[in-house]
């Protein structure tokens, strides 16, 4: 977009799959279940580069669900000189990622993390959002279901695109955590309750193996040093469910690590969510709920971290986490949350997010909310439109945090057609939007690339 203009491109990353399925009628799935690299599909055999194939398939998978810029070690394989990243990166829940090209979006190569370290097995779960260092550095943590008890071998990828595991976790339950947590010198893995406990059946839904909801099965934070590794604390919390960071910092003033999250009571929202439910539901006002995609608003603060120890074997007794504040949710639920990402892993103040006004619509709103004053305002389209995911993007003269516009696809199902709509993030009032003559396929998560 720029000049007055907003140009559209859509590119299908996963042509292998597509014709595979057109020819068999069969739809191979493996996200959560077998290694991405050994599972074969009658004639279709799925290969990610992974330190055993030199070479990975282009599009034999779909990895689709968030997306990384400048991923470190990848050649910059680009169509032309033009595009707002050197490389591009699509990750999801598995250990699978695909490269694609940043203008074309076409796809490059399959490839799993156990290409940069043999110890980050390609049949393992990883975090959808891996978190990133000011140097260029990728952080996430690959769970290895094989091994007795399973394994989170947390580490990072320096800029050059070399694995370095920082600690291993034994001692957790085995989870689905779509995220990983982060402050400038510290990751933070939450293991929220989504405990996996029957072996992955053939529809490799990761639903099919959660162990039934405990309510007194805590939550477990992990500290864990980003250059030297280890664990230097670990704290509990009441037990709930989460799938995405809001932003965690380091508060010198009182010596906490502050965690900004979403959280949800229990995991019934993916249940709620299956195919089915959605089109009988969503859009029928108070129906079914449970649907909607928001969540409460919660800080929590980590006391003390920096005197904190722990035994070598994890075995300490761990402290407890404080709650600070929750949001009440009718006026101040999130979901799908960006901030000004320049203050990532810095003490900020204000959060984006989708949000419900009127239950069982899924989503039809957008908020932002003031940490420092837990207000919030609420941006609602005129019509029935379902918008996406807020993507902040600053003022390039930013006098202010919130000095900058947020950008949106809304999708509006009875005309059939998208609009990108720009809002002004300081007052959340609408300043544009560009109607798109089709439907923008409603995908979870975007990325800002400035040219």
């Amino acid at each position: 977009m720029g000049e007055g203009k907003v140009e559209y491109r859509n590119r299908n990353a996963t042509d292998e799959l597509r014709d595979f399925v057109e020819e068999t009628g069969i739809m191979p799935t493996g996200s959560f279940g077998g290694d991405p690299c050994k599972v074969i599909f009658g004639a279709l055999e799925n290969n990610f580069r992974d330190g055993n194939n030199l070479v990975g398939n282009m599009s034999t998978d779909s990895v689709l669900v968030s997306y990384v810029a400048n991923f470190p070690g990848l050649n910059k394989n680009m169509s032309t000189g033009h595009g707002p990243f050197v490389t591009l990166v699509s990750t999801t829940d598995a250990n699978s990622l695909q490269q694609l090209d940043p203008v074309t979006l076409e796809p490059i190569e399959l490839f799993t993390y156990q290409a940069t370290n043999p110890a980050l097995v390609s049949n393992g779960m990883c975090s959808a959002h891996p978190a990133h260092g000011s140097g260029g550095e990728i952080y996430n943590y690959v769970l290895d279901l094989n091994t007795e008890p399973p394994e989170y071998r947390v580490f990072v990828l320096d800029s050059t695109g070399a694995g370095r595991i920082l600690t291993t976790i034994t001692d957790a339950p085995a989870a689905y955590l779509h995220t990983i947590f982060s402050t400038e010198n510290y990751l933070i893995l939450i293991v929220w309750q989504a405990d996996i406990g029957a072996t992955a059946k053939p529809t490799y839904n990761i639903l099919d193996t959660f162990k039934p909801w405990d309510p007194k099965r805590e939550t477990i934070f992990y500290v864990i040093d980003k250059v030297s590794g280890g664990i230097i604390a670990k704290y509990t919390t009441e037990t709930f469910f989460a799938f995405h960071e809001i932003n965690s910092f380091e508060d010198h003033e009182t010596g906490s690590i502050v965690i900004d999250i979403p959280v949800q009571p229990d995991y019934s929202f993916l249940e709620a969510s299956r195919l089915a439910n959605l089109r009988a539901n969503v859009g029928r006002l108070n129906a079914s709920a449970k649907h909607d995609i928001p969540s409460t608003f919660r800080r929590y603060r980590l006391p003390d971290y920096a005197n904190t120890t722990i035994a070598a074997n994890g075995t300490s007794l761990p402290r407890r986490a404080i709650l600070d504040f929750e949001i009440e949710y009718k006026t101040g639920n999130i979901e799908l949350p960006r901030i000004n990402q320049a203050y990532h892993g810095k003490a900020y103040r204000f959060a984006y997010g989708v949000h419900i006004e009127k239950p069982g619509y899924f989503t039809d709103s957008l908020i932002k909310v003031d940490t420092k004053t837990q207000r919030t305002k609420v941006w609602s389209p005129s019509t029935n439109h379902l918008p996406s995911e807020p993507i902040f993007v600053a003022h390039p003269n930013a006098t202010s945090e919130d000095d900058g516009v947020i950008l949106t696809v809304a999708l509006d199902a009875k005309r059939k057609m998208s609009s990108l709509v720009v809002i002004d993030a300081k007052c959340m009032e609408e300043i544009a939007r560009a109607e798109l003559p089709l439907v923008v396929g409603y995908g979870f998560h975007g990325i800002w690339g400035g040219y």
